[in-house]
C-alpha cells in the first residue's frame, strides 16, 4: 500500500497527465476551428494537430491510465469495490476507443489530405468531412472526460456488494504481462515502420533511360505494390499505381507520386500521415528506375 506521501505525489502526477489529456484535446479542437486558411496554412494547421495528437494526447493518455491502474491496486480502493471505480474504467475505455479509432485516423487523414493539397488551390471535399467528425469525437472525448472527474471527485453509488476481489498480486502479473507484451509489439512494429521511413532515395541518372513504360514492384509487410513510369527524352513525363492496398491511407499516399513528377526523382517528401506507403511507393519508382538503366 501507497504511504500517504506517495498517495499525494501519485495523485499530483495523475492530475498532470489529466490536465495534459485536456489541454491536449481543447487545442486541438482550437486549431480545427480555425478558417479562412489557404491550403499551405491549412496544411500547417493539421501538422500542428498531428503533432499535438502525437507527443501530447498519447503520453497524457497513457500516463493518465498508468496513474489509475497504480492507484487503484496500491490503496484501499482496488479495482471493482466501488462502483464509481468501475464507472471510470468504463469511461477510460470508452475514452480509448474515441481517440484511437475514430479521433487518430480522423487526424492522420486530415493531416495526409492538406499535404497533398498544400501545392493547389482546393482541398478534397472528403477532408471537410473528416473535420466536421473530428470536433465530433473531441467534444464526446472532452464529455467523458468531464464525467471522470465528475465522479472522480464526488465518488456516486457507494460500494459494490462482491464476494471477490482480484487479488492484488493477480493484476500486477496481468498488467506486467500486458505492458511488456503490448511494449514489445508496439516497439517491433515501430522499428519496422522506421526501417521503411529511414531508407534511402537514390535519384536514377534519367540520361542512361531510353524512351518507354516501365513497371516496378516492392514489396511491404506481405503486399506487393506495383508502379509504372513512362519517361520520355530522359524525362520522367508520368508515374502511375498498378498496384495498391485497398486503404485510405495507402491511396493518399499516392499524392507522391506527382510530386515525384515535378522533382524529376522519387527522392522527394514523403505524405505526411501516410509516410511509410508514401516511402514504398517512391523505393518502388527508384528501383523500377534503376532496373531500366542500360
Amino acid at each position: 500500500m501507497l504511504t500517504k506521501t506517495g498517495r499525494r505525489w501519485l495523485r499530483v502526477i495523475h492530475i498532470v497527465f489529466v490536465a495534459g489529456l485536456l489541454g491536449g484535446l481543447a487545442s486541438i479542437l482550437i486549431v480545427n476551428g480555425l478558417t479562412n486558411l489557404n491550403t499551405r496554412e491549412i496544411f500547417v494547421a493539421n501538422y500542428s494537430i498531428y503533432t499535438l495528437f502525437n507527443l501530447v494526447v498519447t503520453l497524457a493518455f497513457f500516463g493518465v491510465v498508468t496513474t489509475g491502474v497504480v492507484y487503484s491496486v496500491f490503496t484501499h480502493w482496488g479495482l471493482t469495490k466501488h462502483w464509481w471505480v468501475i464507472g471510470k474504467w468504463l469511461g477510460t475505455v470508452s475514452l480509448f476507443i474515441l481517440v484511437w479509432i475514430w479521433l487518430g485516423p480522423a487526424i492522420n487523414g486530415m493531416v495526409a489530405l492538406s499535404d497533398i493539397a498544400r501545392d493547389s488551390n482546393r482541398v478534397p471535399d472528403v477532408y471537410y468531412d473528416l473535420k466536421g467528425s473530428l470536433a465530433l469525437v473531441i467534444w464526446l472525448s472532452l464529455l467523458i472526460m468531464c464525467f471522470l472527474i465528475a465522479i472522480t471527485i464526488f465518488r456516486p453509488w457507494g460500494q459494490r456488494t462482491q464476494k471477490y476481489e482480484m487479488k492484488r498480486s493477480m493484476v500486477l502479473v496481468l498488467v506486467s504481462i500486458a505492458i511488456v507484451l503490448g511494449g514489445g509489439l508496439g516497439i517491433l512494429g515501430y522499428l519496422d515502420l522506421e526501417s521503411y521511413r529511414n531508407m534511402k532515395i537514390s535519384s536514377p541518372d534519367l540520361t542512361r533511360i531510353s524512351d518507354g513504360m516501365y513497371t516496378g514492384t516492392l514489396t511491404h509487410t506481405g503486399f506487393e505494390y506495383a508502379v509504372a513510369v513512362r519517361v520520355k527524352s530522359h524525362r520522367i513525363t508520368g508515374v502511375g499505381m498498378v498496384k495498391n492496398r485497398e486503404s485510405k491511407f495507402a491511396q493518399w499516399a499516392e499524392g507522391v507520386l506527382p510530386r515525384i513528377v515535378d522533382h524529376q526523382s522519387p527522392n522527394v517528401d514523403g505524405i505526411t500521415g501516410a509516410t511509410t506507403t508514401s516511402k514504398v511507393l517512391m523505393k518502388a519508382v527508384e528501383t523500377t528506375l534503376e532496373g531500366a538503366i542500360k
